[in-house]
């Protein structure tokens, strides 16, 4: 077990380091495909994305997890897992090709929408090939080898659309980056998992009861998986049949660019290291509830300038990154900006409720949050648009926060006023920061001559000092406390005892010290 935890707690510490490595490369390279393309192209790819998720959903099939997780024999099912989900799969491909038109209709995207729903539909069949190697890596805990495979892909996506997109082949650019980068996922993955490979592959009789087994746990985390899609793409839906192409492609741009930093962090931190922490301490409450107030602690010290500064900056940000074509995106910006804050405190949650053994409560969750999140949408898009949209998901992403934080307080007596009590610090530490990036904006635009890269990157470094000074001020424990995690974290006690603060050194090694 001890080994088993050192290997998942190595993962974690690959991943997040592969992530927060890689993906800032992949929002410049994003930044870049913008400024090539018009919005209606992204939203072209973005409605197309709707019918592709959706089919990656139905054809896994929970099977996915059911690899994961099975006590049967493991190459029996991979092999039963491989052939049903590419069977789904390919099915799915076949029917997108045939029905291309009547789906194209639906989601609002017109006859431009059709050729590309059938060459995207292609993108499920290559899901397909994909999945069930990558659960096996999972299985074994070798996150290492899934970011190895995951960002390079994501990256090569883009690597691939730019010249394309340079070139004049407009949505067709994306199509090919997205297909031809889930290829190399597809080859990376095989050969991270190559030394099973020929042991699963190999065709063998079929067993009736695993097979049963499989479904018995897969269906249901299809399900819940499902309800997760609704909650993604209700407003992607919605904002294509009301408003068309170009709409979605603003409104799915502003969304990506904005939320990206934080889902990295969530992502890495809550998916990977968290959920085997809390595991850990499901017995000793007082110990639990510690850990989950100062991660909680953490994650907003690191969201909030991130979340207000992308919000305070956007009149000068967008254009300059994006181009004058993305000025509507600017209001819509903003509001994906703050909602950004919203997204940690609940992810946050997630782990802890499956840690207790309570996951339904984050069935419950997502239930309330698609209750409050669809009336809005329908209210709010027809006057507003596409920031109507993202007002809408906002609010209910807000108030599905707050529904989270009283569960936790469930679990965990006092939570809810403290983890409130602790964020006030950095609320204050957020709105000094905002205040002065909004009566220096002026100013620097003129100082430097105009809206340009260097009135943003001077605003940027401004607005730093401003946040992290105020955060010294008023929570410098919680400075102090970072630099010794990180100690830690990267056994620098070991590596560099004369480097480690003496509060931290043990006996034994400040003896060693004072020979030296």
């Amino acid at each position: 077990m001890d080994n088993l935890k050192v290997r998942a707690a190595r993962g974690g510490i690959y991943m997040a380091t592969i992530s927060f490595t890689l993906r800032p490369i992949s929002m410049g390279l994003a930044i870049i495909l913008a400024r090539l393309l018009a919005p209606a192209d992204f939203g072209l790819l973005a409605l197309s994305m709707i019918l592709v998720n959706a089919a990656n959903y139905f054809t896994d099939l929970g099977m996915r997890p059911a690899v994961v997780q099975t006590r049967e024999d493991i190459h029996k099912v991979a092999h039963y897992a491989f052939v049903i989900v590419l069977a789904a799969s390919a099915a799915f491909t076949g029917a997108s090709i045939l029905l291309a038109k009547p789906f194209a209709q639906a989601l609002g995207g017109g006859t431009e929408l059709v050729p590309v729903i059938r060459w995207m539909s292609l993108y499920v069949t290559l899901d397909g090939i994909w999945v069930i190697p990558e659960a096996l890596l999972r299985r074994e805990l070798r996150f290492k080898q899934l970011g190895l495979a995951q960002i390079p892909a994501e990256l090569a996506s883009t690597i691939i659309a730019i010249p394309l997109a340079m070139m004049g082949f407009g949505v067709w650019s994306l199509v090919a980056g997205q297909l031809l980068g889930q290829v190399t996922r597809i080859l990376l993955t095989w050969w991270f998992a190559r030394r099973m490979i020929p042991i699963w592959l190999r065709p063998k009789k079929w067993d009736k009861e695993i097979v049963r087994g499989m479904f018995r746990y897969g269906i249901p985390s299809m399900a819940s998986g499902l309800t997760k899609y609704v909650q993604n793409q209700i407003d992607t839906l919605l904002v294509g049949r009301r408003l068309g192409p170009t709409s979605v492609g603003i409104y799915s741009k502003a969304f990506s660019l904005t939320t990206r930093l934080a889902d990295m962090l969530t992502t890495s931190l809550f998916g990977n290291v968290l959920f085997p922490s809390y595991a850990r301490m499901q017995d000793d409450k007082p110990r639990l509830t510690r850990a989950y107030l100062t991660s909680t602690k953490l994650v907003i010290f690191i969201i909030m300038p991130v979340a207000v500064g992308l919000a305070v900056t956007a009149p000068i940000l967008v254009p300059v990154l994006l181009g004058q074509k993305w000025l509507a995106m600017i209001p819509i910006w903003e509001i994906f900006s703050l909602y950004t804050l919203t997204r940690p405190i609940s992810t946050n949650s997630a782990p802890l409720f499956a840690a207790v053994g309570q996951p339904r409560r984050n069935l419950t969750a997502s239930l309330v949050l698609i209750g409050v999140m669809v009336p809005l949408l329908l209210v709010l898009i027809g006057p507003y648009g596409a920031t109507g949209a993202a007002l809408a998901v906002s609010l209910a992403n807000l108030i599905a926060m707050l529904f989270n934080v009283f569960q936790v307080n469930q679990i965990l007596p006092g939570t809810a006023r403290k983890t409130f009590v602790q964020s006030l610090p950095f609320v204050l530490a957020g709105g000094l920061m905002a205040l002065t990036v909004e009566l220096i904006e002026d100013p620097i635009i003129n100082l430097a001559g105009g809206a340009n890269i260097m009135a943003l990157a001077i605003l940027i470094v401004v607005a730093a000092v401003v946040y992290i000074g105020v955060v010294v001020a008023v929570q410098r424990q919680l400075i102090i406390d970072l630099i010794d995690l990180s100690i830690k974290a990267l056994a620098i006690e070991q590596r560099w005892p004369g480097l480690v603060p003496a509060r931290l050194r043990t006996d034994k090694q400040q003896t060693s010290i004072n020979e030296q």
